[in-house]
C-alpha cells in the first residue's frame, strides 16, 4: 500500500506540496474493519488544491482453505483441452503450461514410487529433491497464490460462498466511501487477480442502482440525457466501420463528460448515483478472457451478448441509432445494467512477455477481449527478469511504469490529449514514448477541426 502511494503521490513533483510531510496514516472510520488500511494525503500544488484518500480493499481473509487438489482441477480444466479451442495468440504458452503441468505430476508421482518401480534409475537423493521441490512449490506459491485464481474464476460449489463474500465486500465499501459525501470521484486500482476482483464489483455495484434512481435521472433534455447521447454516437464511431481518426480519444473523453454529469446526481437516499470515473488495471488476466471468463472465445462472445460480461464501450440495444441505453427511441433513457464502462474510462497497464518467464505473462492488452474504449498501455520489459510485481516499483527514476500508472490514474483529471499525447489514438500506448512530465495540452476552442 504504502509503495503504491509512493508512486502515484508521494514522489511525483508536479502534485506533492512543499514540506516534510506528504502523506499520513489515519484510522478507518468508514468500514468499521481493523486490517483496512487508509492513506491520506495533503492537498496537491497548484491551483484548485485537493486530498487523496487511499484505500485499500483487503480480501484474503476471505479465500482460506486452498487445496493443491482444487488448483490441479483447475489448471485441467484450462489446459487439458482441444487445441482448436485454444486462441492462437496463447498456443505456445498453453503447449508449455501443458507439459509442465503433465511432466511436473508424472516426476512427482514416480518419486513416490518405491525404487524398484520407477522408470528412471536416477540417484534416490535426485528424487528426494524432486519430491522436496514439487512440495515447496506447491506450499509457498501454487496453492496460496494460484490457488486463490483457482477459486476465485471456478464458480465451483465449494467456492460460490467466498466468491460472494468477496464481491459483496467490494461493493459495500464502494457504497460506504460514496455515502460520506467527502469525495467527487472515486477511482478503483486492481492488480492480477484484484483486476478480476475490480471488474466484478464494479458490474455488480452498477447493477445495483435502483432503476427508479436512474430514471429520475435521465430526463428528456437533461444534461446527462444529452452526455449520454454523445457518448453512444462517439462509441459507434470507435467500433463501427467508419472509425474516425480520433475515435478513442473522443469516446473517452464522452465517457467523462456523461461521468460529470451523472457523479451530480442522487439517489432517492440522498447519496450520489456514482462516483466510479475511472478503473486501472495492472498485471491484468482479464487479457486471456476467451479462457478465464469463457470457456473459449465462442462462450465469451455468447457472455457478453447476454451482458454477463461487461464491454467497454458497453454492448448495444440496437446500431441505428446507436444505443446501449432504453427504450431505444426514447427521449428519455437509462443505461442497460452491463453498462458500468459508460461512464467508467478503463485504463489497463500490462508488461508483454517472452519466453513465458520473461516479462508477465499474467497481463496483457485487453482491448481486443472486452472492447476497444479500453485503452493499453505497454510497459517495456527492460531488464530481462519476472515483472508480474513491477508495476510501481522505483518511483524515484520516473521510469515507464511509473509515467504509466500517474497517466492511468489521472488524479488531476486531465485531458486524453494531455496524458497521452501523440499516441492519443494508439493502441496499444508504448509507455516508453511518454514524457516524463505531464504538459496540460489546452483544448480545442470552438471552431478547430479536431
Amino acid at each position: 500500500m504504502r509503495g503504491f502511494v509512493e508512486a502515484a503521490w508521494s514522489s511525483d513533483p508536479e502534485i506533492i506540496p512543499p514540506g516534510p510531510i506528504q502523506i499520513y496514516s489515519k484510522p478507518d472510520q468508514i468500514t468499521g474493519s481493523f486490517e483496512l488500511r487508509r492513506i491520506t494525503t495533503r492537498l496537491w500544488s497548484g491551483a484548485n488544491g485537493r486530498r487523496a484518500d487511499f484505500f485499500e480493499f483487503y480480501w484474503a481473509h476471505l479465500m482460506q482453505g486452498n487445496s493443491l487438489s482444487a488448483v490441479v482441477g483447475w489448471l485441467i480444466r484450462l489446459l487439458i483441452r482441444s487445441p482448436a479451442r485454444v486462441p492462437r495468440r496463447l498456443l505456445l504458452g498453453w503447449l508449455f503450461g501443458l507439459v509442465v503441468l503433465i511432466g511436473g505430476a508424472t516426476l512427482v508421482v514416480f518419486a513416490q514410487m518405491k525404487p524398484e518401480m520407477r522408470p528412471f534409475d536416477w540417484p534416490p537423493l535426485t528424487w528426494a529433491l524432486i519430491a522436496a521441490g514439487g512440495g515447496l512449490f506447491s506450499t509457498l506459491w501454487l496453492r496460496p497464490a494460484a490457488g486463490d485464481a483457482a477459486r476465485y474464476l471456478s464458480p465451483a460449489p465449494g467456492n460460490v460462498a467466498s466468491r460472494q463474500a468477496i464481491r459483496e465486500a467490494g461493493i459495500e465499501l464502494l457504497t460506504k466511501i460514496k455515502a460520506t459525501g467527502d469525495y467527487d470521484r472515486i477511482i478503483v486500482a486492481g492488480h492480477s487477480l484484484g483486476a478480476v476482483i475490480g471488474y466484478d464489483v464494479l458490474n455488480y455495484a452498477w447493477g445495483r442502482i435502483a432503476h427508479t434512481d436512474l430514471v429520475a435521472g435521465h430526463v428528456a433534455q437533461s444534461v446527462v440525457m444529452t452526455t449520454l447521447t454523445a457518448l453512444e454516437a462517439a462509441a459507434d464511431k470507435l467500433v463501427g466501420t467508419a472509425s474516425s481518426p480520433n475515435a478513442l480519444t473522443a469516446y473517452r473523453e464522452a465517457q467523462r463528460a456523461y461521468f460529470a454529469a451523472l457523479s451530480k446526481l442522487n439517489s432517492a437516499k440522498g447519496e450520489p448515483l456514482w462516483l466510479v470515473s475511472d478503473f486501472v488495471t495492472l498485471g491484468c488476466p482479464l487479457s486471456k478472457a476467451d479462457v478465464l471468463l469463457g470457456k473459449d472465445e465462442t462462450d465469451l462472445n455468447a457472455r457478453k451478448a447476454l451482458r454477463e460480461a461487461p464491454t467497454d464501450p458497453p454492448r448495444f440495444e440496437q446500431q441505428k441509432p446507436p444505443r446501449f441505453s432504453y427504450p431505444a427511441d426514447g427521449a428519455a433513457r437509462t443505461p442497460h445494467h452491463a453498462a458500468v464502462f459508460g461512464p467508467t474510462v478503463w485504463t489497463n497497464i500490462f508488461y508483454p512477455t517472452v519466453l513465458g518467464a520473461i516479462g508477465d505473462f499474467i497481463s496483457g492488452p485487453v482491448a481486443s477481449q472486452l472492447g476497444r474504449g479500453v485503452r493499453d498501455v505497454r510497459v517495456p520489459i527492460g531488464f530481462p527478469s519476472f515483472r508480474h510485481l513491477s508495476y510501481w516499483s522505483n518511483p524515484a527514476k520516473r521510469g515507464p511504469n511509473i509515467r504509466a500508472l500517474r497517466r492511468a490514474l489521472n488524479l488531476r483529471g486531465h485531458t486524453e490529449a494531455t496524458l497521452w499525447g501523440a499516441q492519443a489514438d494508439v493502441q496499444p500506448v508504448r509507455a516508453e514514448a511518454l514524457s516524463e512530465r505531464i504538459v496540460p495540452v489546452p483544448a480545442p476552442k470552438a471552431g478547430d477541426t479536431a
